[in-house]
């Protein structure tokens, strides 16, 4: 960066790597950087980081806004590491957590297992209060017997309170009440109350999003201190926004308030940036595909926007089955993640079959080519035996990895007990986790009614270019997008992301009888939620409403997320509607029900400001100079003799990144190496550089 320049910072915390990029306020230059991720303390990592962008001339005190995204509270739930939680309900419904939906994930498993509740039942307590449906007041609250529950579980040291009463999405004046007295027994204890943090039908649901958000709420707010000291501590004088799980940003304040919203943000950052890089390659359709050092990530991309999902779970007991999790609630970026990184461990099952992941070795101790500490075969092990991995330039010649140790402990644990040669143990291990991921995806695709064949596939991550050609065309996509700065990408989508809010109101009503007044009013008072918290974070211009309803046909269980024609609501725009949700529900289902009466459940309302994506809507000098030729003729000659799975041992062609410009084409067998992550591109398949300096590949090509 020149000096004095303003610019914003990217930081993506991840379970192996911490990744960071500064882009110019002008749009016109980028700085990135990775760094081992430091687990139980990840602002070392940070800081680590921001120190060596510092001494490339980065000057924080420059900085005009910090956006983070993190999985802390993903971990956190994950982990079970998160706060002892009280939690306040109706009389009658103390056991709501536990029975959830009664609802078994897999009929054929007679020792099927579901997750705990996050609070234990010793720790949920009934109040005497009743309010039906329709507001009417069945039961008074009654406050004498609220506050000796209050005090009791105060009494237990727990150290966050959530409070969930029947039909308080609606009627929310008992759980004001409840607020009020728990306020007045404890002054800073954390209190998350259905109403704000979830205030839409389905009792279930919304007891588990309040509960996980009282559960996360303490350790988001300690982590979000020590993260603006840390950065005040470095002259950083700019406002701190955290990515959430939907796409959008939001202030520390909201952050700290309704963490839930945190859910997978760094991941949704990917999936974000993955839109913009289709949409300059030209592909509205897209899978992005994210491999990091723990997980790998990938979401379906359409129309230039990724899929959103309404009902999310985490924390699932099996990955591949809806309802074996805990109902998160608030919406989020339909991502498919599954314990497939650089860091998976590989071993061998008891039958002595081979399996990888989902046990990672992480940031500590490692692949055992880090040479701190590992012990354990991993993904990474594996590709560095394989040759794929340079061990003179990852992390940009950072950090020197040991192909010896690698191969050692490949050889003891997985070559000698299957009878194999250390690369071929090394190939059969890039092979299973590479099905893995693919297979994953299909399963993901089927469940969204999408066929994949005409997708590209969008490949970004540390690990991520390094199988993606793989994973494409076990898919059977012949076009792979290879972005710049691919490692790193996740932490440059952030600073893509707009600051943006959600609000929603649950009001139940058949779409022939809807009172148009209430709907309106409804809406009318999201939007001005909306607006108003844009306004108090800065944002005075350019806010963007979207407006959607839940909608079913009569008689159904779930729903579909539906547009709503431009607002006041009339009797004119309700019968739009109706076809709008005839037409959603086909793409969705294969089908419409149009002779169907149908139904609106939740109404949402999401506000945003301006997107900060000029990097990635206009080529510019500092994407990729202009040139064209082919690589050989642009870098300096150098080969590496690899065993490619699928392909055997084969000579590649080792190509740097930066000399690749604008129409540069490469060809396979070839590996392009930059500071984060290094591209496999197979023989028969042929790459160009487009104006922003994605490398875009086409299996298929002929040579």
């Amino acid at each position: 960066m020149k000096r004095g320049e303003r610019f914003r910072v990217g930081i993506d915390v991840g379970g192996t790597f911490t990744d960071l990029a500064a882009l110019g306020n002008d749009g016109q230059e980028v700085m990135v950087e990775k760094v081992l991720t430091t687990p139980g303390h990840p602002w070392l990592g940070i800081r680590a980081g921001l120190g060596r962008m510092a001494a490339r001339g980065l000057d924080m005190e420059q900085a005009s806004g910090v956006i983070h995204g993190t999985t802390l509270v993903t971990n956190a739930v994950i982990e079970r590491r998160g706060a002892r939680v009280g939690l306040i309900c109706t009389k009658g419904f103390r056991d709501v957590l536990y029975f959830g939906r009664e609802f078994r994930y897999d009929v054929y498993d007679p020792d099927l297992v579901l997750p705990d509740p996050l609070v234990p039942r010793a720790s949920r307590r009934e109040v005497d209060e009743r309010i039906a449906a329709d507001g009417t007041v069945v039961r008074p609250l009654d406050t004498t017997q609220a506050r000796v529950v209050i005090r009791s579980l105060l009494a237990e040291d727990v150290e966050s309170i959530a409070i969930c009463l029947l039909h308080s999405y609606h009627h929310p004046q008992h759980e004001i009440v409840l607020k009020s007295l728990v306020r007045e027994e404890h002054r800073s204890i954390p209190i998350s109350v259905s109403h704000e943090v979830l205030p839409q039908v389905r009792e279930y649901e919304r007891a588990s999003g309040t509960a996980l958000n009282a559960y996360v709420q303490p350790i988001v707010h300690e982590y979000l201190q020590q993260l603006e000291d840390g950065l005040r501590a470095l002259g950083c004088r700019c406002p701190l926004y955290l990515m959430t799980s939907s796409g959008g940003t939001i202030t520390v304040d909201t952050a700290v308030a309704f963490p839930i919203q945190l859910m997978e943000s760094g991941p949704a950052a990917g999936a974000l940036v993955a839109a913009l890089i289709g949409r300059q390659a030209g592909h509205a359709s897209v899978v992005s595909f994210d491999m990091g050092g723990t997980t790998a990530k990938s979401c379906v991309i359409q129309s230039h926007r990724p899929l959103i999902n309404k009902a999310p779970e985490v924390a699932r007991q099996h990955r591949m089955k809806k309802g074996s999790g805990i109902p998160v609630g608030v919406p989020m970026v339909d991502l498919l993640e599954i314990g497939a990184g650089g860091g998976s461990i590989a071993e061998l099952d008891p039958v002595g079959l081979l399996r990888v992941g989902p046990r990672s070795a992480g940031a500590e101790p490692g692949p055992a080519c880090y040479r701190l500490g590992g012990q354990e075969p991993t993904v990474t092990d594996a590709n560095m035996v394989l040759g794929l991995i340079s061990p003179d330039s990852f992390l940009g010649g950072s950090m020197q990895l040991d192909p010896e140790a690698a191969c050692l402990v490949l050889t003891e644990k997985i070559a000698q007990p299957m009878g194999l040669k250390p690369v071929e143990a090394g190939a059969a291990i890039h092979r299973v986790v590479t099905d893995n991921m693919a297979e994953a995806t299909r399963v993901h695709a089927a469940e969204l009614n999408v066929d994949l064949r005409s997708y590209s596939l969008v490949a970004y991550g540390g690990a991520g270019p390094l199988h993606a050609y793989g994973v494409a065309e076990r898919l059977g996509l012949s076009t792979v997008v290879f972005p710049r700065n691919a490692g790193v990408l996740s932490a440059t989508g952030l600073l893509a992301a707009p600051l943006a809010f959600e609000f929603v109101r649950s009001y139940p009503a058949e779409l022939d009888a809807i009172d148009l007044a209430t709907v309106n009013a409804l809406l009318g008072d999201l939007e001005s939620k909306a607006r108003g918290l844009l306004q108090r974070s800065g944002v005075s211009e350019d806010i963007t409403l979207e407006r959607t309803v839940d909608m079913c046909y009569s008689g159904q269980r779930y729903e579909v997320a539906t547009p709503l024609p431009e607002p006041p609501l009339t009797h004119d725009s309700i019968r739009a509607l109706k076809l709008i949700f005839d037409v959603t529900y086909e793409s969705a289902y294969g089908r419409r029900l149009a002779q169907l009466p149908a139904s609106c459940l939740t109404w949402r309302v999401r506000g945003s400001g301006p997107a900060a994506d000029r990097w990635w809507r206009t080529p510019h000098e500092s994407a990729a100079r202009t040139g064209g030729g082919s690589a050989a003729e642009q870098s300096p000659q150098r080969t590496r003799q690899v065993f490619l799975p699928g392909h055997g041992p084969i000579e590649c062609r080792v190509i740097a990144r930066e000399a690749l410009t604008v129409a540069s084409d490469v060809r396979g067998p070839s590996l392009v190496e930059d500071g984060s992550s290094t591209i496999v591109i197979p023989p028969r398949a042929a790459g160009v550089v487009d104006p922003w300096g994605n490398l875009v590949v086409e299996l298929a090509a002929s040579c």
